[in-house]
């Protein structure tokens, strides 16, 4: 197998000892594609606590108006960002639920379930949407009972 740099065929051995301009080059590229997602002039920052990065499944189970949880409608979303009050993640579509529990995995511990109460939804670039709420309570998380339902790793 070999790869194309610069229209140079290169055998992957040589890939390692690339030449100081392509490195440069590299480095353009990857310095573009992360300007285009972290933007220098950000606006201020208006939130009152940190937000940690959370790239993981987040199981989101609805609540219905009487506040059961619809188990059987559990889904799966990539989350965003985890704060003390809240959460922000990804769905490929945009969600028709205002309240649900968002079960997340904590390994030995196993799954917690934290009633969210969904915010706001936006259309990103890329096709996602990302949504976000403020947890409003604690409950068991109805994935520690499910079989069905495989931990994550």
């Amino acid at each position: 197998m070999t790869c194309c740099l610069d229209d140079v065929v290169l055998p992957p051995a040589a890939l390692g000892s690339l030449s100081g301009r392509r490195q440069d080059r590299i480095a353009e590229y990857v310095q573009s594609a992360v300007m285009a997602v972290e933007p220098v002039g950000r606006a201020v920052e208006r939130r009152r606590e940190a937000r940690h990065p959370y790239p993981y499944p987040i199981h989101l189970t609805p609540l219905a108006s009487d506040s059961t949880a619809n188990v059987n409608e559990t889904f799966v979303v990539i989350g965003k960002h985890l704060a003390l009050h809240g959460v922000d993640f990804y769905s490929p579509h945009p969600l028709a639920h205002r309240r649900v529990i968002a079960s997340l995995d904590c390994g030995r511990e196993g799954w917690i379930g934290l009633v969210a109460e969904l915010a706001w939804c936006r259309f990103s670039r890329h096709g996602w949407y990302i949504n976000g709420g403020r947890f409003i309570g604690v409950v068991p998380s109805p994935l520690a009972d499910l079989e069905n339902h495989p931990r994550v790793a």
